[in-house]
């Protein structure tokens, strides 16, 4: 990927998005918020699981990026937080696990689904694109009862733009021209 040339067609594209970042390793936690930053992002960095928790007494993120592995923590805790501030609130907080360990070691031991997960050292370009997709997804509202969505069974609604539609899911916003 060219960074050149990806992030000059995208400027900004994590605008206003409230990200928190918890990192045990100073040099990661602080490469991760600088490309969040740089793409429009407010980013909370953390150096432990505890002082994440005790700053979500007042904070809801779009996203959650989070390493797997601290000494003498587990994430677990903090994953289950964050799973219940979103069930609170009505709308998702997806969940990035960076990590040293394979997948099925992950898997082995988080015991808690995650949307996203990218093995250390990450590619920046796929970081951004991940971070990106995430946070589109957390901006879908989900309707807080059976009746609300009985109601509009069909809540998440395309993102529009002047020459067509731009789907939540794609990596990048793709213009579609008519």
């Amino acid at each position: 990927m060219s960074i050149a040339n990806e992030f000059l067609l995208n400027p900004r594209i994590l605008e206003d998005a409230q990200i928190l970042l918890v990192d045990n390793d100073r040099d990661t936690r602080d490469l991760y918020a600088f490309l969040m930053e740089d793409q429009g992002a407010r980013v909370t960095a953390s150096r432990s699981i505890q002082d994440a928790l005790d700053f979500l007494d007042g904070y809801i993120p779009n996203l959650l990026i989070c390493e797997m592995r601290f000494l003498g923590e587990s994430v677990l805790p903090l994953i289950q937080r964050v799973r219940s501030l979103a069930f609170s609130s009505g709308r998702p907080i997806p969940i990035l696990v960076t990590s040293t360990c394979d997948p099925i070691s992950l898997a082995q031991e988080l015991k808690v689904k995650v949307e996203e997960y990218l093995l250390k050292p990450v590619d920046i370009g796929d970081f951004v694109d991940r971070a990106w997709n995430l946070t589109s997804l957390s901006n879908t509202i989900y309707p807080p009862s059976i009746q609300a969505w009985a109601i509009d069974p069909n809540p998440v609604k395309p993102l529009l733009c002047d020459a067509g539609v731009i789907s939540i899911y794609a990596a990048r916003p793709l213009l579609i021209l008519a």
